[in-house]
């Protein structure tokens, strides 16, 4: 039998087709175990965010640029599902859209480069004056606290036009997740802690978006064949990490053009009461430019027996408002 052919919309970046593959060699696996004879054809396409690099994002759009023209192939019938790093998504997709499933986590951390990879200067020992480039400000926000003597500089592009600024700068951030799945792992000076640097919210997430009632794939099998596999791609704990984190943001009315974050994960919990195995601790930054503060704040919740995807989003809710009381 001929295999059925899923049609997967991606951003045309080195770093966006590799993760897409992932995701698609996943999907063609969780097939089989299905008894699906599945391939799949990607259809590739440059996104305003990747035709306008002289600009910031927050200059012309935020996240949305990223997967406008993904979610235009969506609606014309020209791919069956996009895929997405899940910080470039906004915090709310359009109703006719939805977050299907996710891959689980790779590293959330923000990686430092400087010369020498691995061997080079880590970034507390930079000399002040030091020259460091990032394109986010979120990242700036947050180096500033850590290192308020050193110049930032703001960079854009793929990772390689990034990397290759360490020849006039003594060092860039980058997401460690997209460095490790280009195998560039090497290139990492050292990783910043959650503690010391908040990730994107999403950062390290692997999203994929279909319609809210999603077309089948080519071929005559029913709609519900898709639905069935991508909810046996899902790794459940991320997309309720997902959730969570995503909620945060849509609480705040918050995207890429602010200063914000959150941070989940789910740890076990020996002493749990009756009904409970895990616990999610959540924490969220939220740069206040009225009073030039950085507003922290933090969750520690018990995860019911019975939680569902409300429970997750109320906990992303719920930190938003311990920032909101801080304003």
């Amino acid at each position: 039998m001929e295999p059925r052919v899923l049609r997967i919309a991606t951003r045309k970046s080195e770093l966006a087709m590799t993760q897409t593959r992932l995701v698609a060699d996943r999907m063609v696996a969780c097939a089989k175990s299905l008894g699906e004879n599945l391939d799949y054809e990607l259809v590739s396409m440059t996104t305003e965010g990747d035709r306008r690099l002289d600009k910031s994002l927050s200059s012309f759009g935020g996240k949305g640029v990223f997967i406008k023209e993904l979610e235009v192939a969506l609606m014309e019938g020209r791919a069956d599902i996009a895929v997405h790093s899940l910080k470039d998504m906004p915090a709310q997709v359009l109703p006719q859209f939805k977050l299907a499933a996710v891959l689980e986590r790779e590293d959330c951390r923000d990686a430092f480069v400087s010369k020498g990879g691995a061997n080079g200067i880590k970034f507390m020992e930079l000399p002040a004056g030091a020259r460091v480039g990032t394109g986010s400000i979120r990242r700036v926000v947050q180096l500033k606290a850590l290192r308020p003597d050193l110049e930032y500089v703001p960079i854009r592009g793929n990772i390689q036009t990034r990397l290759a600024k360490l020849s006039e700068l003594d060092g860039v951030v980058l997401a460690a997740a997209g460095l490790k799945r280009m195998g560039l792992e090497s290139q990492i000076t050292e990783c910043f802690s959650v503690e010391q640097m908040l990730p994107a919210s999403g950062q390290g997430i692997l999203a994929i978006e279909t319609l809210s009632e999603p077309c089948h794939c080519e071929g005559d099998s029913p709609r519900q064949s898709l639905s069935k596999l991508l909810a046996s791609v899902n790794h459940a704990e991320t997309f309720g990490i997902a959730l969570a984190e995503m909620s945060f943001l849509k609480a705040l009315n918050a995207g890429c053009q602010f200063p914000v974050a959150s941070h989940a994960e789910i740890v076990n919990d020996v002493g749990a009461a009756a009904g409970c195995s895990a616990v999610l601790k959540m924490r969220g930054i939220y740069w206040q430019e009225s009073s030039q503060k950085l507003l922290r704040a933090n969750l520690q919740m018990e995860i019911p027996a019975a939680a569902d995807n409300s429970w997750f989003i109320a906990q992303g809710e719920s930190l938003a408002i311990q920032i909101k009381a801080q304003f």
